[in-house]
């Protein structure tokens, strides 16, 4: 059992090594030659690495903004570190480890054997999502150690299959979408997302599409405008919550010029390390893939992580960032009339992230104001579901405060209040 748990946490968990795994298994299916299997394996997960770093870092970035905002609107929230959130793991390590590795397991037997031919390979996503499921299932029920660990894999493996079903069909919508679906926690928010820019945007216009003048032109190139974006966010920011009290408690004593500019490229340089690794990424493992789909699980379709869709969408990743936010401080505010009794504070690099693939699904349905409608939706489940979700999770709050995207914010507390329903 300490084997396949060290297996797990230090293997499995990783998901550069399962995609590693997945790139090595196609090539020897297809019988390529040594030189090509080892080259597309290293640049594969080489690729994976600059999207999995770039990412992570982009999200860190924005960690600065959050006391900022919480000085400016005078909020009563404790936002923790990263540090301090993942010591919430500690009671449930063992359930998550095994219910991540057998839900796994499930989801590639669902995908051999059923018309649902989906892998899920971001393994970071299901990671934390059988940490949910463990942490629903320990604090909301009875069960035994035993019986959270097989109920807990039955789910993820069917959540990894259905997330990646019903965000598929929409994929054709999508610019640089062909051959993959999305395998991310963001799915319901793609969803409804695709659904409402249907409803609401008709006859609008592509945000991609917006026209600028000559001289604005840059704007066009992804790494410019999010630099020159986020630095005029920090700016702004920086200005309302005063700049000495910034010097003093976040910027390490330099002025709100110099900080807002380091911040901004810091943005701009990891979604430059994003594309770079996104251009890798593809041209790897969708050709290996090839040789899964057609001999190990015919017609299997890959799973892949969100920023894949970044490049081909500044504008989207832009407007539903800031739509989304907006949306979660409207609940706050909501939540503050109805005096309810658990702070909550938008997270933001969930409301990055989701915010960004909403309004891109948003945009491909319904144009510029599909995507601002997806994205704000998306903003409001995330508040709402997190403030009924900490509840019910015990230690995990603490990650969910940092982590909590669409799914975990939806789905979290249906499951929770099935499952005190039900009684178990």
């Amino acid at each position: 059992m300490n084997i396949f748990l060290y297996l797990i946490n230090n293997v499995l968990s990783q998901a550069v090594f399962i995609i590693g795994l997945v790139c090595l298994i196609g090539l020897l299916i297809q019988k390529k030659p040594f030189h090509k299997i080892v080259s597309s394996v290293i640049k594969t997960m080489i690729g994976f690495m600059l999207i999995d770093t770039g990412g992570k870092s982009l999200g860190m970035s924005l960690l600065p903004l959050q006391p900022m905002f919480i000085k400016i609107f005078n909020l009563n929230v404790n936002v923790e570190s990263m540090d301090q959130a993942m010591s919430g793991l500690g009671e449930i390590g063992m359930e998550m480890s095994l219910i991540f590795a057998l839900g796994f397991a499930l989801n590639i037997l669902i995908a051999k054997f059923t018309k649902y031919k989906f892998v899920h390979l971001s393994a970071h996503v299901s990671f934390f999502f059988s940490g949910l499921i463990a942490a629903l299932l320990k604090y909301n029920t009875s069960l035994s150690t035993t019986w959270i660990i097989i109920i807990g894999s039955i789910l993820l493996g069917i959540y990894m299959t259905m997330t990646c079903a019903y965000v598929y069909p929409f994929m054709k919508n999508i610019k640089g979408g062909e051959n993959f679906t999305l395998a991310h926690s963001s799915s319901v928010g793609l969803l409804i997302g695709a659904l409402s820019g249907k409803l609401f945007g008709k006859n609008s216009k592509d945000i991609e599409e917006i026209k600028l003048p000559k001289s604005l032109g840059f704007f066009r190139e992804m790494t410019i405008a999010l630099s020159i974006v986020m630095t005029s966010l920090f700016l702004v920011l920086s200005l309302a919550a005063g700049p000495s009290w910034v010097m003093q408690n976040i910027s390490e004593g330099k002025d709100i010029i110099t900080f807002s500019l380091l911040n901004g490229l810091t943005f701009g340089m990891w979604i430059t390390v994003i594309i770079t690794g996104v251009r890798m990424l593809l041209g790897e493992i969708v050709p290996a893939f090839h040789g899964i789909s057609t001999k190990l699980i015919p017609n299997a379709i890959p799973g892949l992580d969100v920023p894949l869709l970044f490049p081909n969408y500044p504008t989207s990743v832009i407007v539903g960032f800031l739509s989304s936010l907006l949306a979660g401080f409207l609940g706050v505010f909501i939540l503050g009339l109805l005096k309810y009794p658990i702070p909550v504070f938008p997270a933001l690099i969930p409301t990055f992230f989701t915010g960004a693939a909403t309004a891109i699904f948003g945009n491909s349905t319904g144009g510029r104001r599909g995507a601002i409608i997806a994205s704000f939706i998306n903003g409001l489940i995330l508040i709402f579901g997190q403030a009924l979700l900490l509840p019910m999770v015990g230690s995990y709050a603490s990650i969910m405060k940092i982590l909590a995207e669409t799914d975990y914010a939806f789905y979290g507390p249906l499951l929770g209040y099935l499952l005190r329903i039900i009684g178990i």
